[in-house]
């Protein structure tokens, strides 16, 4: 009892601040008009959520910028909003009582946020179809588009590379003919050079595995390992889930588990602790993230010389595409019909904008989701590892995996029972393919699940 009137506290609360802030802003917007807009332009405020906290401060003024000159022109204000941990159940609380913002970053499957009504087409929009004629090819993912509909289109990648301390590297000998630090091509050489560079005495280890962090065994392990196997833990191409094909990543993670070279307490390690004592100078690799150039550079300043390498894999003479992310800025909220859709669609197109793209690109914030935009920069990012990251010359753009209702443990936990040793590496991954495959054709059967949009016989990233 307690716990549901705490919820609908919660939900009371947020609708409270929700009006309050909604009433604020009107009246500011309506105050700025009567005494800054000679003309008979009439201002309107399109509103903007997202959670994209690393990018707030260059946002924000290039939003400040836009109502000072197009908007004014147009009689458009955007209020910006960037949100923190409290996201999530905001956005919830809003698209249940029909309180979003005209635009704001989605969170969870584009099939479930279109079912709730929560989001408007863009093709539907004013210029909609036009606007999307520039993205041609680069829709079809489950991401971006549901039901013959786009809703969604990319403007970022995230890219993921190994990080790798170079003193540490040198002071193993771990170097190239010059001296300087050689970082691992091979999975086989990532395990041996973790052994070689861990030093307990010294409190100094080979990789760090922080497996408390959620997303450890996707960004880390899993979706690394595509670039040795060649497709991702469901094959687009043949419409199965296929997790016996990373049974050699989970032997690899085994093998540092056996040397005993990574940072010890894996399993209770989050990623922000493992950044901040890479950064210490204690680990000598990790996978990181783009956005783990910030992290190293502002967040938690490195106190050591690091660099960024390709991801690993298995056979150099058979390797695939690295896999990246695309992202987009924000969707349309069903919520926007309310308001003036034509500068809603203005106010959508500038985000999306090549000026918005090159901008962020430049401040180290974003990698544009195609090389003709960071063509146009004038000038290069100078944050140190944003180059390599930057760099999608040898990358794909990874698709969405079909959600299924998974009965019993679901492969995160498997992979952990595996590292544990409760469950073998064979029945583990068996059983992983038994299940996720027979859930997957359940939701065929009952109508819950849309196989066709993520079916592509001809997927292949194979290094050509």
């Amino acid at each position: 009892m307690l716990k549901r009137n705490g919820k609908s506290m919660f939900m009371i609360i947020v609708l409270l601040i929700m009006i309050t802030l909604t009433a604020c802003s009107e009246g500011a917007v309506n105050e700025a008009a009567e005494g800054g807009n000679d003309s008979d332009v009439k201002m309107e405020t399109v509103k903007v959520w997202t959670n994209s906290g690393h990018s707030k401060e260059v946002v924000t003024q290039m939003v400040d910028e836009f109502n000072q000159t197009i908007g004014k022109e147009k009689g458009i204000h955007i209020e910006y909003t960037v949100h923190g941990g409290d996201y999530v159940k905001l956005l919830e609380v809003a698209i249940a009582s029909d309180q979003t913002p005209d635009l704001f970053k989605a969170v969870g499957s584009l099939g479930d946020n279109v079912k709730k009504g929560a989001l408007l087409a863009i093709d539907d929009m004013p210029g909609g179809k036009e606007f999307l004629a520039q993205y041609e090819g680069l829709l079809d993912n489950p991401s971006f588009s549901y039901d013959g509909k786009t809703y969604l289109v990319p403007s970022y990648v995230n890219t993921f590379k190994l990080l790798y301390n170079k003193e540490m590297f040198k002071e193993a000998g771990i170097v190239d003919a010059n001296g300087e630090a050689k970082p691992p091509a091979t999975w086989e050489e990532v395990a041996e050079y973790a052994k070689k560079l861990t030093n307990p005495k010294e409190k100094q280890y080979g990789i760090a595995l922080p497996m408390k962090w959620s997303g450890y065994f996707d960004m880390e392990l899993l979706m690394p390992f595509v670039s040795s196997i060649g497709h991702e833990i469901f094959d687009y191409k043949s419409g199965q889930f296929n997790f016996s094909a990373f049974q050699p990543a989970m032997e690899w993670l085994l093998q540092i588990k056996q040397d005993k070279s990574y940072f010890p307490g894996a399993e209770g390690l989050d990623n922000d602790p493992a950044r901040a004592q890479f950064a210490e100078g204690r680990i000598g690799m990790k996978f990181g993230a783009s956005w783990d150039v910030g992290v190293l550079n502002d967040q938690f300043p490195a106190k050591m010389d690091w660099g960024v390498a390709a991801i690993p894999v298995s056979d150099p003479a058979s390797k695939y595409k690295e896999f990246t992310q695309a992202s987009g800025w924000t969707h349309i909220s069903k919520s926007a019909g309310k308001n003036n859709l034509e500068k809603v669609m203005e106010v959508y197109r500038w985000f999306n904008s090549d000026e918005v793209l090159v901008k962020l690109y430049e401040e180290s914030k974003f990698i544009p989701y195609k090389d003709s935009i960071v063509k146009k920069a004038t000038k290069q990012p100078e944050k140190k590892g944003w180059a390599e990251f930057a760099d999608i010359s040898n990358s794909y753009q990874t698709l969405t995996t079909p959600s299924v209702k998974i009965e019993g443990d679901d492969y995160k936990q498997v992979l952990m029972k595996i590292w544990a040793g409760v469950t073998t590496l064979e029945d583990g991954f068996a059983d992983l393919d038994e299940r996720y495959n027979r859930a997957l054709q359940q939701g065929v059967n009952d109508g819950t699940l849309d196989l066709e949009p993520f079916i592509n016989e001809s997927f292949s990233i194979r290094v050509q």
